[in-house]
């Protein structure tokens, strides 16, 4: 009886393969060839679930995005004081040792790529700028925001401050103390928020 192959598995484990490849030699790195040879299939069977190069790299990114949201996701379910919450969240979207997919390096690769391919970035389908977002929502739904805050101001720097954050660890990685990060961002949240209202 032939072998039944789940479609969609098999393009999760290739897009898997290209992401692996991302993270070790760039968007440069993930040539079609690169990405079968990873993913231990032939250039023919790559082609059956990707037409092209740039569908795959697409289907990758998406993947790296729809991570990233579930992420934000489950640490939003945690029972915390709202403040430690949402440190929680923007802390755990920042690149950390032991995280097998590294999906924040992978999701900074893809943004920096479009630079190189005069393209324009999407921030809109940013699962971080999504984070961001929702995190600033939940500030000014609980009225813990300062009243002289402007949101869209304050959800642009935010947003920049986890790139930054994160361009920056993944450049120095363990020359940063564990704390160093998530001291920034807690400094950063408290500067936009009441006083008193810690927790």
């Amino acid at each position: 009886m032939p072998k039944l192959i789940d479609h969609q598995t098999k393009k999760l484990d290739i897009a898997h393969a290209a992401w692996k490849i991302i993270l070790k030699e760039g968007v440069g790195g993930a040539s079609v060839r690169n990405i079968a040879k990873e993913a231990s299939i032939t250039l023919g069977a790559l082609r059956y679930y990707f037409a092209s190069q740039e569908e795959l790299l697409a289907f990758t990114e998406d993947l790296v995005h729809a991570e990233l949201a579930e992420r934000t996701s489950e640490l939003l379910m945690m029972d915390l004081p709202p403040q430690e919450k949402i440190l929680n969240v923007l802390n755990g979207l920042l690149p950390a040792a032991g995280r097998e997919e590294a999906a924040t390096e992978a999701r900074l690769i893809f943004k920096l790529q479009t630079k190189y391919a005069n393209k324009s970035y999407d921030s809109s389908r940013d699962s971080i700028y999504q984070a961001v977002k929702s995190i600033m929502s939940n500030l000014v739904m609980l009225n813990l925001l300062k009243k002289d805050v402007d949101l869209s101001l304050e959800t642009d720097r935010l947003y920049s401050l986890m790139d930054g954050l994160a361009m920056d660890l993944m450049l120095r990685g363990s020359d940063i103390k564990p704390d160093k990060a998530r001291n920034i961002l807690e400094t950063h949240i408290k500067s936009l928020c009441k006083e008193g209202s810690g927790g």
